[in-house]
């Protein structure tokens, strides 16, 4: 009996000193520390204002027009110089981040934009002004930067729900934009939006400076694993030397020239009848720096943009319909505004308040669905390619109702709010799976390049929007002083063009769905 209660007592004492030793084992769960959290909403809290300051110019375009007397196709370079600069910047913050570190180039990048924003209300005429929302655009290609910061701070687990959270930031400020830029611009003009935005620029500035920390030693690296057979033999010195050296300025410049070419070609398509040349020069420029832009790629050591990666099927396609959903949002964007406030018969004849609520409905649809589809596929990983295709369906649904329903405020709120939903689906669903397909080592540039496609779209849009408005119009009498407003007839062609680009970005996306299920993710090696 004694024996039997001994192995008892023994075997309950092996059980309980196993339990303890496999608890002190056991990794505690990870958790976002408090600086991770800071980081993440001081980095949430910049690109909400850099976005901001871009759709809240949408309804100050008239006026900018107007005060410069210019023409609402030049006017809207305002917008279209700002996200010019953030595309080009964008692709080549992995280089100077790498060489400079990243906390520095956020420091950088907020100098830029406070300096721009304290200075733009005061521009004497339309080149200074878009000289200064050039400095300021420096800060929209912010993304790969607080990308690399926030992946320092937060656990690999816990990565996607950070990155989700500055997401929603980004179409956060976009929306933000939309609903009070007319609120701004209607009661101070088109100087209302900076005044409003410069003390929150100095404010961000100087917590930036004070409360974000960077190991400057983790730096971007997309080329490591390329050059270390191959420079595993040269002095440090001379390793050094030839990192100072490695920035593709050829294709910075041909990439800029191909940018802003195009985009002039597409200012100056609706005078074609009139001013031919001014469409044609630009265009064969841009055509010519393009050709030569991917030959500088091919050749150079240090590409700005890999083109074996971003040619590769799934990537390619991705950043397509990136591009063109980018176009798509400053549709609405940069649309909606004009046809609230235009008055009868050409549109909504709002007042500046209800202007701004006409897209609240939007902004509010991105800003909660994009946190809930970020913690959804967190979980559910293999969600990404099951809802590319309703996320783009959804979108083209959106541009249906506008394009048929868009002669009362609350069918355009509705429409909105089901586009605010592919909003927060779509950009996360490509990007996500871009990344699949991409090296690991080469994760930096491809995000930049996907982020670049969006913004480009988000160049492109407002230039289309203005030129297609612009080319009919009608006139109508706002308290006795009689004005030319876009006709009824422009809408539908604008909204029509949104609906055939959605149904195209449909096929786009069947196409890569199929592509991703047979294709396998690239390696380094295939790359370099």
């Amino acid at each position: 009996m004694l024996n039997d209660r001994s192995i008892i007592l023994n075997t309950c004492v092996i059980l309980l000193i196993y339990q303890l030793s496999s608890t002190a084992v056991t990794k505690p769960p990870e958790e976002i520390s408090f600086d991770a959290w800071k980081t993440i909403l001081i980095l949430s809290g910049t690109i909400v204002i850099f976005l901001y300051l871009n759709t809240a110019m949408s309804p100050a375009l008239p006026s900018i027009a107007e005060d410069f007397q210019i023409s609402t196709s030049l006017s809207s370079w305002v917008m279209t110089s700002y996200m010019v600069c953030g595309a080009v910047m964008t692709v080549i913050m992995g280089r100077l981040s790498d060489l400079i570190g990243a906390k520095k180039m956020l420091m950088i990048m907020m100098v830029c934009f406070t300096v721009g924003t304290i200075l733009a209300p005061f521009a004497p005429n339309i080149s200074t002004l878009l000289a200064l929302r050039v400095l300021q655009g420096i800060a929209v290609a912010s993304t790969p930067i607080s990308t690399k910061l926030i992946r320092d701070k937060v656990p690999i687990s816990k990565f996607p729900i950070g990155l989700s959270i500055y997401l929603s930031a980004y179409s956060g400020g976009m929306a933000l934009g939309a609903v009070l830029g007319p609120v701004v611009a209607a009661s101070a003009g088109w100087q209302g939006n900076f005044y409003f935005s410069a003390p929150i620029a100095v404010v961000l500035l100087f917590v930036c400076w004070k409360f974000i920390h960077s190991d400057e030693s983790k730096k971007i690296h997309e080329h490591d694993l390329a050059d270390k057979e191959s420079s595993s033999d040269i002095p440090t010195k001379a390793k050094k030397q030839d990192k100072k050296l490695d920035i593709d300025f050829i294709g910075i410049i041909t990439l800029t020239v191909t940018l802003v070419s195009f985009l002039i070609a597409i200012t100056f398509s609706g005078s074609i009848a009139t001013n031919l040349v001014a469409f044609v020069v630009p265009l064969i420029i841009g055509v010519i720096s393009l050709v030569l832009f991917i030959k500088v790629e091919k050749r150079v050591k240090s590409p700005l943009v890999n083109l074996k990666l971003v040619f590769h099927p799934v990537i390619l396609t991705g950043n397509i319909m990136m591009l063109m959903f980018g176009i798509l949002q400053y549709f609405i964007i940069t649309g909606i505004p004009q046809l609230g406030s235009a008055p009868p018969p050409s549109g909504l004849g709002l007042d500046p308040l209800k202007v701004g609520f006409l897209q609240l409905a939007f902004g509010l649809s991105m800003m909660i669905f994009g946190p809930v589809f970020g913690l959804i596929m967190v979980r559910r990983r293999g969600l990404n390619l099951k809802l590319l295709v309703p996320g783009i369906l959804i979108t083209a649904i959106s541009f249906s109702l506008l394009l048929f329903f868009h002669s009362t405020s609350q069918a355009v709120n509705a429409a909105l709010f089901v586009f605010g939903i592919a909003g927060a689906l779509l950009p996360m669903t490509l990007n996500n799976t871009n990344i699949l397909f991409t090296p690991k080592e080469y994760t930096g540039i491809s995000s930049a390049a996907t982020n670049m496609m969006r913004i480009v779209g988000g160049a492109i849009g407002p230039v289309m929007t203005t030129v297609i408005l612009a080319s009919v119009t009608v006139s109508a009498s706002v308290d006795n002083v009689a004005k030319s407003y876009p006709s009824p007839v422009t809408f539908n062609i604008l909204f029509g063009i949104g609906l055939a680009m959605s149904i195209a970005c449909v096929f786009l996306a069947i196409r890569m769905k199929r592509l991703a299920t047979k294709m396998v993710p690239l390696t380094a090696k295939e790359i370099t």
